[in-house]
């Protein structure tokens, strides 16, 4: 039997596709330096989620998809850093 979770609304970003792309690359590239790591997940985790951002970096930048469409790809690939404990990537920026 499944069972209703409750899902959160997504709140639009205001950036640009542009905007979005530089703030998700400024984001990621900290995470180059995980590759190295001694501990497998966190090694395996950084690749997984620089490499997913990376192609939404390109996509935003090719004008393929929208700002929203980033936003919702990026709860996938958020799923997946806490899979492997590496810290998740927004699309807001912080206040």
């Amino acid at each position: 039997m499944a069972t209703a979770t409750a899902r959160k609304p997504i709140t639009p970003t205001t950036l640009t596709a542009a905007e979005l792309a530089d703030f998700l690359v400024e984001q990621v590239t900290p995470m180059r330096a995980l590759f190295q790591s001694g501990n497998p997940d966190t090694q395996t985790g950084s690749m997984v989620v620089y490499d997913g951002v990376m192609d939404i970096v390109k996509t935003l930048r090719a004008g393929d998809i929208a700002p929203m469409v980033a936003q919702v790809r990026l709860i996938g690939i958020n799923r997946r850093a806490a899979h492997y404990y590496v810290r998740t990537v927004t699309a807001h920026r912080p206040a």
